[in-house]
């Protein structure tokens, strides 16, 4: 129990650097970019704003139907890899266990009565 409890302390300590890291390199970015901006000189219509918007928005929706459709399938894919690994790994152990000799599975000794 101490040493899940140790673990999960030392996620969150490198977790905290992590998250330090990466807030210093967006201050450090956002600083340097505002320093060698140039002004621009130009106009965005607000019409042009509300349709950039509606292209996003059926961006993101189109996006969201796919997945949801196609989710299961990928589920299943993923699935049926794991399924035929576990298969692949049976077949090689029961391949190990078999005895060409005799044509038969080999009895593990320490198993059976004497």
């Amino acid at each position: 129990m101490a040493g899940r409890i140790k673990k999960i302390f030392k996620l969150e300590r490198e977790l905290i650097i992590m998250i330090g890291k990466i807030t210093s390199f967006i201050f450090t970015f956002t600083g340097i970019s505002v320093l060698f901006t140039t002004t621009a000189s130009a106009y965005i219509d607000p019409a042009t704003t509300a349709m950039l918007t509606q292209i996003v928005a059926g961006v993101l929706i189109t996006l969201g139907v796919v997945f949801g459709v196609f989710r299961r399938r990928v589920i299943m894919f993923f699935k049926n890899i794991s399924i035929n690994r576990t298969k692949r790994k049976i077949e090689k152990q029961n391949k190990k266990q078999h005895n060409p000799v005799l044509g038969k599975r080999q009895i593990d000794k320490s198993c059976t009565r004497t």
